[in-house]
């Protein structure tokens, strides 16, 4: 029911008016009345009309004052003027200023109202559309930053500043339901929602956000469905039973306000997870995870131990590929013990494909079959494959050589071994030298000293994991040979003249060569 405000300084015009026509029967109603402009502008705000019925010459505030007045406060309510014969000038000016029409009120009728006030429905269901749509894409941009936040991933100030605006925007909606499936390659659309679950009519605001292989719909206040749905358990998907096979897993839920959105979206995620190991229930847990326990966990389970990794990173780049394999296969076997999400698992995995592409030197493959993947197995299918393109060719690692054989020998242990303690007396005792002699003998063949050359490599690597992946600073410093964050930062400045998170910043989603 549309709502109306009639301005008139004649009561008996508004009597008139009010008692023309059925209002709502044609979907109107007269909500309140004011006998001239300054009055209407109370009560604007008290009853916030859709449309607002008014004469143009009033007295303390006219109809023309009133439109720019109400403008001016935000409000896209419709107007349609009251006008007399001899004021077309007051007429025209309304119109210039964004009223709909105006009346003729000594020969208005009532197919004259009932077509003014159609022309204003009109107008303000575009309006709710495009309002609907506006606010609908606002909170679509947004969904790439909960993505972030929901993985324990760092935010940017502004970022920050979004998801807080997001928070409170989405909350004005009511309910809000989580629909997330495992959708591998497909592209799944509002369409296909609306397909297979009751949407109440139209009035939803439907949002969707894929990647790794998952699509999650958000919707808010469009499906009445119960506050849990478990894997394929109660889910009222519709269409005929081959549609229903082969959509896959899928899972239901409806946001409790006493959790965040991201909890209520990685329990859903890691009920997906089920699905992604093939079935098996072990290790889902039962209910969301507290934020806190999310961060913590990201922290230390943002990848494989860094042991088990550098085994696998050390074998490519020996050029022993059974090895290689064979350690991948270990790994795999760990997340699937550990549980891992199947999002981080897939992180790992493009995380180990940079890598292969670094050592090898040759250009990243597309690892599309790596995101879409639904199966942990698959994940570990395509990322071989990737390894063994990676390794075509290669044979062993070319060190950059000197004319010195244990100077080489050097070079290839500290490549090798760059995330170790290393210090100069160590190679020394590692190729039978005397540390002075050594010192000048590697400055010789190299161009640098012992500790630039470590530092450089140290740096280097620290850049590639900058550059490629979202690890905390502090656990890439680790995995780059550095003792602890406050050296690592130093060195790293000295060398870049950047600090890790700048760098990191400056770098962001650039690919490296």
């Amino acid at each position: 029911m549309w709502k109306i405000l009639l301005v008139e300084d004649e009561p008996f015009v508004r009597r008139s008016i009010r008692s023309s026509i059925p209002w709502e029967e044609h979907g109107f109603m007269i909500a309140g009345e004011a006998s001239h402009g300054k009055e209407a502008l109370a009560l604007i705000e008290e009853l916030m009309p859709d449309i607002i019925l008014s004469d143009i010459i009033m007295p303390y505030m006219d109809g023309i004052e009133l439109l720019k007045e109400v403008r001016k406060n935000g409000s896209e309510a419709i107007f349609i003027m009251l006008t007399c014969a001899n004021e077309f000038e007051y007429a025209r000016m309304a119109l210039e200023y964004g009223a709909s029409s105006y009346i003729l009120k000594l020969s208005m009728n009532d197919d004259q109202l009932i077509q003014a006030l159609n022309k204003a429905k009109l107008q303000l269901m575009q309006q709710t559309k495009r309002q609907r749509q506006s606010r609908q894409d606002s909170l679509q941009a947004d969904l790439p930053l909960l993505w972030k936040s929901m993985l324990g991933k760092e935010l940017s100030g502004d970022e920050e500043r979004r998801l807080s605006d997001f928070r409170t925007a989405e909350q004005q909606y009511g309910q809000l339901v989580l629909l997330s499936a495992l959708s591998g390659w497909r592209s799944l659309d509002a369409a296909w929602l609306r397909e297979r679950v009751p949407v109440t009519g139209g009035q939803e605001v439907v949002c969707s956000y894929s990647d790794m292989g998952q699509t999650t719909f958000f919707v808010w206040g469009g499906l009445p469905l119960p506050a849990r749905f478990g894997l394929h358990e109660g889910f009222p998907i519709h269409g005929s039973p081959e549609t229903r096979r082969n959509d896959g897993p899928v899972v239901c839920r409806t946001v409790s306000r006493e959790r965040t959105v991201e909890e209520e979206w990685l329990h859903n995620l890691e009920m997906l997870d089920s699905a992604y190991y093939g079935g098996e229930d072990g290790g889902i847990p039962n209910g969301p995870r507290d934020m806190l326990t999310i961060q913590r966990e990201k922290a230390g389970f943002a990848a494989v131990p860094w042991e088990l990794e550098r085994e696998i990173i050390r074998a490519f780049e020996d050029g022993s590929l059974a090895e290689c394999r064979q350690k991948l296969a270990d790994i795999w076997g760990y997340m699937r013990d550990m549980r891992m999400h199947m999002v981080l698992v897939k992180e790992t995995a493009e995380r180990f494909d940079k890598i292969f592409s670094r050592i090898s030197q040759k250009a990243a493959l597309r690892t599309e079959d790596i995101r879409h993947a639904v199966s942990h197995q698959a994940v570990q299918t395509a990322l071989l494959a990737n390894m063994e393109q990676y390794a075509r060719g290669r044979g062993r690692s070319a060190y950059p050589e000197t004319d010195h054989p244990e100077i080489n020998k050097i070079i290839r242990y500290v490549r090798g071994n760059y995330d170790q303690d290393i210090s100069l007396q160590a190679m020394a005792a590692y190729v039978n030298m005397a540390e002075n002699y050594l010192s000048v003998l590697f400055k010789k063949k190299t161009g640098d000293t012992f500790i630039n050359y470590l530092q450089q490599i140290r740096v280097s690597e620290a850049k590639f994991y900058l550059e490629q992946t979202e690890l905390p600073v502090a656990l890439i410093g680790e995995r780059a040979g550095f003792a602890n964050p406050s050296y690592f930062f130093k060195v790293f400045k000295r060398w870049t003249g950047l600090t890790p998170s700048e760098f990191r910043a400056e770098h962001k989603n650039q690919e490296r060569p």
